[in-house]
């Protein structure tokens, strides 16, 4: 039977546009009887709503359709622990797929629960906390039985402690699990194998099954071991006491608070208890210990999260997450060993404790309550939606407007003025606890007046000179430092936003390696230092890829093409070599992410112009679109025409690609945009937009030549006859008949009469729509702007016949109908708007149309644009629009 659309259900939800479409996609997978159940159920509206925030709990109930149902069941609706498995471990099974779906259905019962109001904080970290036991003991048992049945097992015991939060009992939904692995005593199974080669290969076994992708468990992360990542996986108990007693640093002693044995050995795990406590609450503690904690959490802002998303980030960003932990895990340092209380490793519990001890006074321990669980809720939500492991908020405020729902504000506004409180609230304790500890320390004589934040660039230098608390730092790196850093600050000092750039330099220093060989390099080659500043102040998302992948960057600046501007078939042959023997699609992605920094550099060196740019980006989008084509599963089967930019030949960063296929094959269409566009961990090649197709999306992906051309005989618009005058078709079996095809249609429409009318009404029509209220700042659908110009250019193009795809190109080819004085004017200014939309888009790599509306951010980009100051650089803007306006209005009007 059908199951009739509740409308009054659906509009009463969150988002009810949102809501329908959850509706039909449940009704596409559900029983219609169970979809009746839940429109007339009193938890409709809270599954609907819950549904609709969590797109991933959504796809698990349409892969699972009995959970529908199962959401309004008692044991979801009523509190309780964390549900039995209904299956029996078996042991041989090492694929642990009930086990899988068990964690799948359980967390999708404990994220309901607290979006729909039914569990608070505390049960929602127990639960999840948990969960994430069960799995590791049930395959730590399942491994260690399998590996001793094969070899038999050591005679001494083996340890799973949890760290961090899954320590505290107070998981995340997407949080890695921190674990460390241990065994008890050294010794040998056979003549061949150590305990210690027993307990590596069980510990890396169980890394290898939480790691699988399908249904995946929770990524486990051994970080937080004696040496991280350098150290050996495990380790015996001896070795792991040594450690800590020699070389154990401050934030190992905080993190080791909340160690807490999960699986194996319970006799082992409580001696490593009593042996370590000595080191985690020291009866004496170092007068530096403040200034180590202060200095560790600045260097927590400036490693991970970076000024772009500091009031964003709600776990490391300002008055956060780890600013909590560390004002509690501080005063459990100063005083946990005279406070048994304080031995604590629930956040919560401590602050209360500390409030009985009278050493954080009541408002204080509210304040921070407060503020931990009202964080935490906010990061839930941040990871319910999706599963992933983010604690920031999205850049656009708009975007925040499900979360603040979900947490009873109707307003995005009023979330955020929330958010803002707690965070301050929380920044005040942690400035009087751990900042002021900071006054008086001596440093090195600098001029850092250029730097917006002078206090926090001398941290970041300190920073640089000492490394990452963990990391060992030489005198000889120290000395490389030292010659260093004055070249490093003439640099900075130079660029439109020092602070950023010295940020993202500390941050690729510390996760570039070997520092003194990198100190080394950059003093032998300066080219290379005023490379990497320059790249750090232009972009926070290139400088994000290299930071992750410096490799990158050596390779550009050792390699001969920087100079050169690569035509289409070199980028052909490059990727055709596929140098690091990966699939196509990922190997196109690595290749035009390498491509797309070389051209940056060569961008921000001013190796080449704006007009070299633009061809040699679009030359590489090209090719990448002709490699893809080849690997479709039937290449040479669709015709591809660009449009807009691509056509043109004028693409900048970010860019999507306006296309329009030709033939007969319609998968061959969604196989290529699948292709370009798809998000894999190599990121995406250059998204595909057919929107310009006839019919627009209610259109067919694909047409062929003779349906194109009927389109534009009986139904097309003007303006889409219009858009042909950037029209080229790129590759294919029909590409000449195409391009004869688009010819005789762009003629065609361009004999109508009221051609000038059409196109004079679709610029004002732009300029209203899209240039709401102030339109100055809108330098591309405002007045005068790049719309006003291309139409003005492609008007002209139509009366007299030029066919030409660039703008600039057609321009200059139109001299016999425009002054000369005109054309310099036009030229000029559109030279102009297009090198502001290009400097603005390679900040962050995505589409810009309008002037930053902050006063820092107007500064910066008037000093990357070669300006002295804002001023003098929105003079220059309002006189090239107010005069490339006055020639559009004299020949179009």
């Amino acid at each position: 039977m059908a199951v009739h659309e509740p409308a009054e259900l659906l509009e009463s939800l969150w988002d009810p546009a949102a809501g329908r479409k959850v509706w039909d996609r449940l009704a596409s997978v559900n029983d219609p009887v169970a979809l009746q159940a839940l429109a007339s159920s009193d938890r409709g509206r809270a599954v609907l709503n819950f549904l609709t925030f969590s797109p991933i709990s959504l796809e698990k109930v349409c892969r699972r359709p009995e959970l529908l149902e199962w959401l309004n069941h008692a044991d979801v609706l009523n509190p309780k622990a964390v549900s039995q498995p209904s299956w029996r471990s078996d042991r041989s099974d090492l694929s642990f797929r009930d086990l899988r779906l068990w964690k799948s259905q359980e967390m999708l019962r404990i994220a309901f629960r607290e979006i729909t109001g039914l569990a608070g904080f505390a049960e929602t970290t127990r639960d999840i906390t948990a969960v994430a036991e069960r799995c590791i003991s049930e395959v730590y048992a399942t491994c260690l039985e399998h590996l001793a049945g094969r070899t038999g097992g050591p005679k001494t015991g083996f340890g799973v402690l949890a760290m961090g939060k899954f320590g505290a009992t107070e998981l995340n939904y997407s949080s890695d699990i921190d674990v460390v692995f241990f065994y008890g005593e050294d010794g040998y199974l056979n003549p061949r194998v150590t305990y210690r080669e027993f307990f590596r290969r069980l510990a890396e076994k169980i890394i290898q099954i939480f790691s699988a992708t399908a249904e995946p468990l929770f990524r486990i992360d051994v970080r937080l071991r004696p040496e991280g990542s350098h150290g050996p996986l495990v380790r015996s108990l001896v070795s792991m006491e040594n450690y800590y007693a020699g070389y154990g640093e401050t934030w190992e002693r905080m993190a080791l608070i909340k160690a807490r044995g999960v699986a194996g050995d319970r006799e082992l795990l409580y001696e490593f208890n009593q042996r370590l406590q000595p080191f985690i609450f020291p009866r004496t503690v170092s007068v530096d210990l403040l200034d180590e904690i202060a200095a560790l959490k600045a260097r927590i802002e400036r490693e991970i999260v970076g000024l772009e998303d500091l009031h964003r980030n709600v776990k490391l960003g300002y008055g956060g997450i780890r600013e909590i932990e560390f004002i509690v895990q501080t005063l459990q340092l100063l005083h946990g060993a005279r406070n048994a209380f304080l031995q604590e490793r629930n956040n919560l519990k401590t602050l209360a404790a500390l409030e009985q001890l009278q050493i954080l006074p009541p408002d204080e321990v509210r304040l921070l309550t407060d503020a931990y669980i009202f964080l935490r809720a906010v990061e839930h939500r941040l990871q319910i939606q999706n599963e992933q492991q983010t604690h920031t908020l999205p850049p656009r405020r708009e975007a925040w407007i499900g979360i603040a729902r979900t947490l009873g504000y109707d307003q995005v506004d009023a979330f955020a003025q929330a958010l803002l409180a707690h965070t301050s609230a929380v920044r005040s304790v942690f400035d009087r606890l751990l900042r002021s500890s900071e006054e008086g320390r001596k440093e090195a004589k600098r001029d850092l007046s250029a730097f917006a934040d002078p206090e926090n660039a001398a941290r970041a230098l300190i920073a640089l000179q000492e490394g990452p608390s963990q990391v060992h730092v030489s005198p000889r790196t120290r000395r490389l430092y030292a010659k260093l850093e004055p070249e490093l600050l003439s640099w900075c000092t130079r660029m439109a936003d020092p602070d950023a750039a010295l940020n993202r330099f500390v941050r690729f220093v510390d996760g570039y390696g070997i520092r003194g060989l990198l100190f080394e390099t950059l003093l032998a080659n300066p080219k290379l230092l005023e490379l990497l500043i320059r790249l750090f102040d232009a972009s926070a998302i290139f400088s994000d890829i290299v930071i992750r992948r410096p490799q990158l960057i050596e390779e550009v600046a050792r390699g001969t093409t920087l100079r050169l501007t690569l035509s289409k078939q070199r980028f052909l042959e490059g990727l055709k070599r596929n140098d690091e023997n990966l699939s196509s699609l990922d190997w196109v992605r690595v290749y035009r992410r390498s491509e797309v920094v070389r051209i940056l550099l060569r961008d921000i060196l001013g190796i080449a112009s704006q007009r070299e740019l633009e061809l040699e980006m679009t030359q590489l989008a090209e090719a990448a679109l002709e490699y893809c084509a080849w690997q479709l599963e039937k290449p040479n089967q669709v015709t591809v025409l660009a449009l807009g930019k691509f056509g043109g030949r004028e693409l900048l960063y970010g860019a999507d690609l306006d296309v329009v296929f030709i033939g007969n094959d319609f998968s061959a269409g969604e196989q290529l945009i699948h292709a370009m566009g798809a998000k894999t961990a190599e990121g995406r090649v250059f998204p595909l937009d057919a929107r310009l197709r006839p019919d627009g999306e209610k259109g067919v992906l694909v047409s062929s030549l003779a349906a194109y051309r009927d389109y534009f005989d009986h139904r097309a618009q003007f303006w889409e006859a219009q858009a042909l005058s950037k029209a080229r078709a790129l590759c294919g079996p029909e590409t000449q008949a195409l391009n004869a095809a688009v010819a005789e249609i762009w003629s065609r429409w361009s004999a109508q009469r009221d051609a000038k009318e059409q196109i004079y009404k679709m610029y004002l029509r732009i300029v209203k729509e899209r240039a709401k209220g102030d339109e100055f700042p809108h330098f591309k659908t405002g007045r005068g702007g790049l719309i006003g110009i291309e139409f003005l250019v492609q008007y002209l193009q139509m009366k007299h016949q030029v066919a030409e795809t660039n703008t600039l190109n057609a321009l200059e080819r139109l001299a016999d109908f425009l002054g000369s004085g005109e054309i310099e004017i036009l030229r000029t200014t559109y030279s102009f708007l297009r090198r502001i939309e290009s400097v603005l888009r390679r900040v962050s790599n995505s589409a810009v149309s309008q002037l930053p509306s902050h006063e820092d951010e107007l500064r910066h980009l008037a000093v990357r644009l070669g300006f002295s100051d804002k001023k003098d650089f929105l003079h220059e803007y309002a006189s090239h629009r107010s005069q490339a306006e006055a020639i559009i209005e004299e020949h179009l009007r």
